[in-house]
């Protein structure tokens, strides 16, 4: 009997644990969507996933004048194309060794090149970031990237 009234809190825990979650999931999307102009703006979330990076993550022409000229150039992205060329174009303000063993930065400029939609610019920001060492980004990015994986997922 015990026993019983035992699994039965832990599975109200669970459940109380997985909808504290999810909740927290919402309110981090809605987040990343506000900053994204309440939809999921492919100029915003670039923007977001460049200042995710950390500062020591890039070279220094990121610092002087690369980070104005892209973030520039990212605002006014409007299709996949140039959001595809804005994600080729920060892999070369990336420190090599920030990029995980093995993989191969020439296959995002190569895959950029035949992004056709919105899905695929994404897809291709997705790739850039599960190349990326852990360390390349602020601490802050573990708690956000769930959130700014789903916004990537509604772009269209």
């Amino acid at each position: 009997m015990n026993q019983i009234i035992i699994l039965r809190r832990k599975s109200l825990f669970l459940l109380f644990v997985l909808g504290l979650t999810a909740a927290t999931s919402q309110a981090q999307l809605k987040d990343v969507l506000s900053k994204a102009g309440g939809t999921a703006n492919a100029g915003s979330l670039l923007s977001q996933f460049a200042g995710a990076l950390k500062p020591t993550s890039l070279l220094s022409s990121w610092a002087s004048g690369g980070k104005t000229n892209w973030l520039s150039a990212a605002s006014k992205v409007s299709d996949a194309v140039s959001m595809a060329k804005s994600v080729s174009s920060l892999t070369s303000f990336i420190k090599p060794d920030m990029f995980k063993q093995g993989f191969n930065v020439g296959s995002i400029t190569q895959a950029a090149s035949t992004v056709k939609t919105m899905s695929d610019a994404g897809g291709l920001l997705k790739t850039l970031e599960g190349g990326l060492k852990p360390a390349a980004f602020l601490s802050s990015w573990t708690s956000k990237r769930p959130a700014f994986m789903s916004a990537l997922n509604m772009l269209k």
